[in-house]
């Protein structure tokens, strides 16, 4: 059965290029973590973009290759215009909120629950994915608020994948 919604899954949507691909993932990381208010936002929007091939990985994050970690890391950086992109259309729906972080040089968002529809957040549906943010919080200490570099040096540099300046 898990086989099959899988399978589905895949054939609704170019992963990794898809928006409905990047909203789901964008929603289910920022309740997972939390970050349903503006006083628990997640930091620094952009981490996202590195984090959505690991929520919905069918493997743990010690089992990527150094190529599967390279590839992650270089699409991340194409994500990040698709997920700047996504936000507008959020906010504008009212799912999310935004904040500049001029710290940081970018935004910091938090997921509107009350808005969203009442089954979206169903724990059956995105069962997967859940657990596989689960493990991203136990990798990543303070990933809410962590810096987008010590995200980056945990989950790649750390694993002697070539990383650029972000």
């Amino acid at each position: 059965m898990a086989d099959k919604q899988s399978a589905r899954k895949r054939m609704m949507f170019i992963q990794k290029e898809d928006y409905n691909y990047l909203c789901y993932n964008l929603i289910l990381i920022l309740n997972n973590l939390g970050c349903t208010k503006e006083s628990n936002e997640f930091r620094d929007f952009r981490k996202i973009a590195y984090l959505v091939d690991f929520t919905s990985a069918s493997k743990k994050i010690d089992d990527f290759s150094q190529d599967e970690l390279g590839s992650i890391y270089s699409k991340a950086h194409i994500k990040k215009k698709l997920l700047s992109h996504l936000l507008i259309v959020l906010k504008n729906k009212d799912y999310l909120g935004i904040s500049m972080n001029k710290r940081h040089k970018s935004f910091d968002i938090w997921l509107k629950t009350d808005n969203l529809p009442d089954d979206f957040l169903s724990k059956d549906m995105f069962r997967h994915e859940l657990e596989n943010i689960e493990i991203l919080k136990k990798e990543i200490r303070g990933l809410r608020t962590t810096t987008i570099k010590t995200m980056v040096n945990t989950l790649f540099t750390s694993k002697n994948i070539l990383t650029w300046e972000i």
